[in-house]
């Protein structure tokens, strides 16, 4: 949770904006609106909220900024009665049922909110049993960053679109120098499982049924085996070295130092590669063979509590992080309108394209959390089961199945 809440801190940076149109009129009240945002940003949050209080005379924002105890101040608050009106959110499992469904007031203010101008994949990530309980506030899908020097130094081809992991593997070998400790690309012994299904969506399955009923027959099926298998054999054949086993170095230290040709992350690693200076390009991820290729979303949204007093200003709230106005000032963020996004020319921008991109293919899938409510307690035995596999380089068949059997228990 503590990852997945820094992650998302630095892909919604929020700032500030007027809100236009016709306001309505509220009588004095306070709004509490919990973040996990801190320093820099949360002052750009005091400045939103300053802007809101102006167009609506009455109102008063209350910042609250939790940091990293986001989540522990958060179940406090809705477990003392008095949690925030507003607040970030990722975690619906947890928290939905504390939560405000925003359907009807979506189904409401479509037109004036133009809800077709925000990809249906990005409201979907805060679906829980069909309801909406968030509109996005930021996001960002999987790419593969690659450093433009380094192909051009070993006369190595640039990814091109459409490209398949049997490409990545290929360029991945014609870096591989033991002198300078150089490889093509990294792979993850200990990854986030909510972002590691994207390989096994697009190799055509998921970690557990979709109604969350099993995970035999998902998590350890022959296509789950070929993507463990897959990555333990670039392992093995040094096509990229292994994060997480032994040596501490982050993939993106190693990419930013130029040891590392390709680095397959998100957003949040955009800023500190364009700090480094390095020369680089950004693709979409590699299809197994012909199958539709498919990214985890990594999504924020504002949600409303159940409990609030003033549904009616707390929505008025949430519609502001919506607005185009706002969208177009978020520096750090990408786009949640697909208007705003083609009007800064990031939907050709190389740069920021492959994003988008994946974005249009990954909207079919929804991530295993949302599934079954004891997911955290199944996750742990996949992770230890990848481990495994890229610590012996091998058995990945033999892992998932244990995965499978010790998780059985858990769905009942």
């Amino acid at each position: 949770m503590k990852k997945r809440l820094k992650q998302l801190a630095m892909v919604t940076a929020v700032t500030s904006m007027a809100l236009g149109g016709a306001n309505a009129v509220f009588a004095e009240e306070v709004l509490r609106f919990a973040t996990w945002n801190s320093s820099e940003n949360l002052a750009i949050l005091q400045e939103i909220s300053k802007r809101f209080e102006a167009a609506n005379p009455g109102v008063k924002v209350q910042v609250e900024s939790y940091g990293d105890g986001y989540d522990k101040k958060l179940i406090a608050a809705f477990g003392a009665g008095n949690p925030p009106d507003v607040m970030y959110m990722w975690n619906y499992p947890k928290y939905y049922k504390s939560l405000m469904p925003l359907d009807e007031l979506m189904a409401r203010d479509a037109e004036s909110m133009d809800l077709e101008d925000i990809p249906a994949g990005l409201i979907n990530t805060t679906r829980i049993e069909g309801k909406a309980y968030g509109i996005p506030a930021g996001f960002t899908t999987h790419v593969v960053f690659y450093n433009k020097d380094m192909f051009t130094a070993a006369d190595v081809a640039e990814p091109k679109t459409g490209w398949t992991w049997s490409d990545l593997r290929e360029k991945a070998a014609q870096f591989r120098d033991k002198g300078s400790k150089t490889y093509g690309f990294a792979v993850e012994a200990k990854p986030d499982p909510y972002d590691y299904e994207q390989f096994f969506w697009s190799n055509g399955t998921r970690f557990i049924a979709e109604d969350g009923s099993s995970v035999d027959g998902y998590m350890n099926s022959p296509e789950a085996v070929e993507v463990l298998t897959m990555f333990a054999e670039m392992a093995k054949n040094e096509e990229a070295t292994v994060l997480g086993i032994g040596d501490s170095t982050s993939g993106s230290a190693l990419f930013k130092g130029s040891k590392l040709a390709m680095f397959q992350s998100a957003m949040w690693s955009k800023g500190g590669i364009d700090k480094a200076g390095i020369n680089y390009g950004v693709a979409m991820l590699p299809a197994f063979g012909d199958k539709p290729v498919h990214s985890s979303i990594g999504a924020s949204a504002m949600s409303v509590a159940k409990a609030t007093k003033n549904p009616e200003l707390a929505w008025e709230f949430v519609k502001f992080y919506a607005s185009p106005e706002a969208v177009k000032l978020r520096e750090n963020d990408l786009p949640i309108r697909t208007s705003v996004a083609e009007e800064m020319n990031l939907t050709a921008d190389p740069i920021y394209k492959p994003f988008f991109e994946m974005l249009a293919l990954s909207d079919r899938e929804s991530n295993a959390f949302l599934k079954h409510k004891n997911w955290s307690k199944i996750q742990t035995n996949l992770e230890r089961a990848i481990e495994a596999t890229m610590i012996e380089k091998g058995n990945a068949k033999k892992h998932l199945d244990s995965a499978v059997a010790r998780s059985k228990r858990h769905l009942k």
